[in-house]
């Protein structure tokens, strides 16, 4: 509406008499903590440590040793201290954390207590930050969680695979289905209320009735998230070799899914990324928050992923390189991508996809565009297939069914210019890195 008594926008080539001075030129009231307010940051911390190493997983880890344990640390540290040093950092809070690896509670009690006062020392934290870490229940101990939980962590995620005996043997897991259960109390008793276990699909002699089993234990155990996936088995430890009993087909393994999001849901757990559940509530920050509202994340440690200023990256994954770059000064920054304004709004689909469920409102406040205009064929074409349903508010994934297909759904946003390149899982891709201009695209498969 043009206000009548003031000067206003002429066209070409009427000579236009109002000044131009500032921009943009619609405002509203603000407040001071709105110009020098804090941003939302978080930290992936990645500890490459394990007491003992699983055949069934691909990150980067290493068997626990003192000497370069100690290194490590100092080293992780001083690239903690580097980032706080930085006025971008500076200019954020950290609102939420997630401490992976490897098994970072293979640090000892003290460890621990180092690692997270340096967190809270070096950066800047809320005071209600929400720190998650992994653990399994060979791990655990009573110091350790009390350690962890009056330290400011306050979710804890517990690798317990399965509640079977037989099922644990044939993954080479040293504990029985007792110390699963006290290692879930010892945490209880540490004063964790939000509490995830892992279980794992689709092992050696599993059955629909063993898989029930795991997942009726884990909903009497009381505790507030489960996640569970798919086992694989890598090459250095074969089947026949271990004269186990085969793994369930691939049929099976899908009806599983099924059975497990039935099961979970009607148990009062809500679904997330697809394959995780949490009762209400209890969703974690980091992922839902971190991918649907575009939260930065700073990666410390080898072979950690992070996005800051326009780009996402991951960290040099050698141990022993990792340690000589940041003790050189340098952060140990090894292979990334830039992110341009085009790629940002698709990455915001696709990570928000995994979320389950992306905010129009909220996506337009971050990335400037509607995305239902923007994405108008691809999203009737996944409402077609029964995987995503829209609303005047929000694109949300359907219940089971987008959430077994998830990844199809996120991939559907995709670029050209990214489509058929593998994700980064935290493997050793230093063989690659000389030559990145001619990685070529990923052949489809179908799996066996």
């Amino acid at each position: 509406m043009t206000l009548p008594n003031l000067p206003f926008w002429k066209e070409y080539p009427t000579r236009d008499s109002e000044w131009v001075r500032q921009y943009p030129t619609r405002h509203h009231s603000i407040k001071e903590e709105e110009v020098f307010g804090k941003q939302q940051m978080g930290i992936y911390v990645h500890i490459p440590f394990c007491n003992r190493l699983c055949f069934s997983c691909p990150y980067i880890k290493h068997q626990t040793d003192k000497t370069i344990t100690r290194r490590y640390l100092d080293a992780l540290k001083t690239e903690i201290s580097n980032y706080a040093a930085r006025p971008y950092v500076q200019d954020h809070e950290i609102t939420l954390g997630y401490i992976g690896g490897g098994t970072p509670t293979a640090l000892s009690s003290a460890e621990l207590e180092e690692l997270l006062g340096h967190l809270h020392s070096e950066l800047n934290m809320s005071d209600d930050v929400e720190l998650s870490i992994e653990t399994t229940p060979i791990d655990i101990t009573k110091k350790k969680a009390e350690t962890l939980y009056n330290n400011g962590v306050k979710r804890i995620s517990l690798g317990v695979q399965t509640f079977v005996q037989e099922e644990l043997e044939s993954i080479g897991r040293p504990s029985d289905p007792k110390m699963l259960e006290n290692a879930i109390k010892i945490c209880q008793e540490a004063g964790f209320t939000n509490i995830n276990i892992d279980l794992m699909h689709g092992l050696n002699g599993q059955t629909m009735e063993s898989w029930e089993y795991s997942l009726d234990k884990a909903i009497e155990l009381g505790v507030t998230c489960v996640s569970f996936y798919t086992y694989m088995e890598f090459a250095q430890v074969s089947t026949k070799r271990r004269k186990l009993p085969p793994v369930p087909t691939t049929d099976v393994v899908d009806e599983m899914f099924m059975f497990a999001a039935k099961k979970l849901t009607e148990n009062g757990f809500d679904g997330y990324f697809g394959d995780c559940f949490a009762k209400p509530g209890y969703q974690p920050r980091y992922g839902e928050r971190s991918w649907s509202e575009n939260i930065p994340i700073i990666p410390l440690g080898p072979t950690a992923t992070g996005h800051l200023k326009d780009h996402w990256y991951f960290n040099e994954p050698s141990i022993n390189k990792y340690i000589e770059v940041v003790n050189s000064g340098q952060l140990p920054i090894s292979m990334g991508q830039y992110i341009s304004k085009e790629e940002a709004i698709r990455r915001g689909m696709i990570l928000g996809v995994k979320a389950s469920k992306v905010d129009r409102k909220m996506f337009k406040h971050l990335y400037g565009v509607d995305f239902v205009e923007k994405f108008q064929s691809e999203i009737q074409d996944l409402e077609s297939k029964g995987l995503v349903e829209l609303t005047q508010n929000e694109l949300k994934v359907t219940d089971p069914k987008g959430w077994y297909y998830l990844d199809n759904i996120s991939k559907t946003f995709y670029s050209e210019s990214f489509k058929r390149y593998p994700q980064h899982l935290g493997s050793d891709i230093t063989e690659f890195q000389s030559s990145v201009a001619e990685w070529q695209p990923i052949e489809i498969t179908t799996r066996p």
